[in-house]
């Protein structure tokens, strides 16, 4: 009964994201289904990052276990069914006005529309530029036309200027002046004259709203901080919702921060032992390389750093705790869902005239900072040191380090998976760090001891003839059925051990019965010869002969 439970327990474990279509294989793949030991899959051997699976649950969850009982726990919460920690994604939804330019066509003066704004432009004017001298009073919008009955007229407070002694409004055509209808009451009775003039298409400026959704924003600052900071990363690199950004953050997150390698249930068959160190080796990181990296503008951190042990970095609170501070403009609340101009140009909120600040420059590219635009902090690292945002990458594999997470080890930045690698061999054939004193190396690679295995069909390899077939070893069974090449004179496959020919796409057994002339069946080791559509010849009669038959 207790074997029962125990493999019902690891089919569940392995229904997660079971069929589920490869986005690399398309048709090529049945569907997603977990190797049992192995992290791919086994009909196409991709991994579960590479199929069609939501995993933000399960991604969540596994980040939440990562801060556990970290000085980070702020970032995570208690699910309420099983008190599993789960990380909370920062998702930001960001609103920019953003100006366009649109065709507008006026409306003659005799056909007044309520609430419409409606201007004259006096013929020989440009109608896409406004009078030189007229100034429109705040909120008159509505404008008529009506010839001017005696001399110049001033209105106080009308979106008119009256020039004197020219008996007209400045710049309105003879005769006409142009006033707000709304400031002038009528006095009895006046004899206007409609001026109509020809419709003509004009451009009209209108505010469009451009809503963005990023799946992951710095928590912790204000909205126009973190938008820049995002403005700073690679185009093809920002987590928004539905783009290739996006896809990238959640293949980094699974690649850099894999689940086994923080977690033993995660793992397959680990002794007591083995658990007990890979226990030891999570607190160890935990406590001296795991950290959240911190936004911040350069001009800040001489502050700071008098202020350290005190409060961490913008963005922290007491402790260096994130989520409890703000960054920028005063009065910027950080809202999240946040309306804000362009950011960038002078005097926008949360930016600063852009200047080299002399007293740091960014830690990888050893580029000046500029002032006023967000840089990357480590707290493990310390108060000198700084990154722009594209440049907060994995010291190996120089991927953006995802959500900001890093491990810091001698003066370096890491990923999970590198900064993991960096301690302990990880296992080819399980992708598991090895806490065994045992295990083999072979290829360049290490392995568990019950992991060096045909790729294809799981037998051990342990003193068995193997092939290497892109970076994977296979059986020579498997081999001669799956990989190996087709002789192009007998059709036989080729095995791995024996000398064979190639020229082209085409292979043959380098023996006199497989590699000779197509005509005349002349050995052509060691000899000059002409391919023809995968034919072998000797000579140019031989050519001939075979083009004439």
């Amino acid at each position: 009964m207790e074997i029962e439970k125990e493999v019902k327990k690891i089919t569940l474990g392995h229904e997660i994201g079971a069929g589920a279509a490869c986005l690399k294989c398309k048709d090529k793949c049945e569907g997603f289904e977990l190797h049992f030991w192995r992290k791919i899959c086994r009909n196409c051997k991709c991994g579960l990052e590479d199929h069609d699976v939501q995993l933000e649950t399960e991604e969540n969850k596994k980040v939440g276990k990562l801060f556990e009982d970290t000085k980070y726990t702020g970032l995570i919460a208690k699910l309420k069914r099983d008190g599993i920690p789960s990380y909370k994604g920062n998702q930001v939804v960001i609103c920019i006005p953003t100006a366009t330019v649109s065709t507008a066509s006026p409306v003659p003066a005799g056909s007044f529309i309520p609430g419409s704004s409606q201007t004259f432009t006096p013929s020989g004017q440009s109608p896409y530029s406004p009078p030189a001298a007229a100034t429109a009073a705040p909120g008159a919008g509505i404008h008529s036309h009506v010839a001017s009955a005696s001399g110049p007229t001033a209105v106080p407070g009308a979106g008119s200027t009256a020039v004197p002694g020219t008996g007209r409004t400045a710049a309105s055509g003879p005769g006409h002046s142009v006033v707000s209808s709304a400031a002038i009451p009528t006095k009895g009775s006046v004899a206007a004259t409609t001026v109509v003039p020809s419709p003509s298409p004009v451009h009209a400026k209108t505010n469009v709203v451009k809503s963005v959704t990023y799946e992951w924003a710095p928590p912790g600052i204000n909205q126009s901080l973190a938008l820049r900071y995002m403005e700073l990363l690679p185009p093809e690199r920002r987590p928004i919702a539905g783009t290739a950004g996006a896809d990238y953050r959640k293949k980094q997150m699974a690649k850099q921060l894999p689940d086994h390698d923080q977690d033993p249930e995660r793992c397959h068959e680990l002794s007591p032992n083995e658990v007990k160190q890979m226990q030891q080796y999570v607190r160890k990181y935990k406590d001296e390389a795991l950290g959240i990296g911190d936004i911040t503008l350069p001009e800040d951190m001489g502050q700071q750093a008098g202020m350290a042990g005190e409060k961490g970095p913008q963005g922290l609170g007491p402790g260096g705790k994130p989520g409890a501070g703000t960054t920028g403009a005063p009065g910027d609340k950080g809202d999240a869902i946040a309306t804000m101009g362009k950011v960038g140009a002078p005097g926008a909120a949360g930016t600063s005239p852009a200047g080299p600040l002399g007293n740091y420059s960014c830690h990888r590219c050893q580029l000046p900072m500029k002032k006023g635009e967000p840089a990357v902090y480590a707290e493990r690292a310390g108060y000198d040191k700084l990154w722009h945002p594209g440049c907060f990458v994995c010291c190996t594999c120089s991927e953006l380090l995802v959500d900001m997470i890093y491990f810091w080890k001698k003066g370096q930045l890491y990923c999970g998976r590198h900064y993991g690698d960096s301690e302990k061999p990880r296992c080819a054939g399980c992708d598991e760090l090895i806490f065994s004193n045992e295990y083999t190396q072979a290829e360049g690679h290490n392995w568990h001891l019950k992991h060096f295995c045909c790729f294809d069909c799981d037998c051990v390899l342990a003193g068995e003839t193997y092939v290497m077939e892109n970076e994977k070893p296979i059986c020579k069974p498997c081999y001669m059925k799956n990989h190996a090449m087709a002789c192009a004179a007998c059709q036989n496959p080729i095995e791995p051990e024996a000398q064979r020919v190639s020229y082209g796409e085409h292979h043959w057994h380098a023996e006199p019965q497989c590699f000779q002339c197509s005509c005349c069946s002349k050995c052509l080791m060691g000899q000059r010869f002409m391919a023809m559509q995968g034919m072998l010849l000797c000579s140019m009669e031989c050519k001939k002969k075979i083009m004439a038959s």
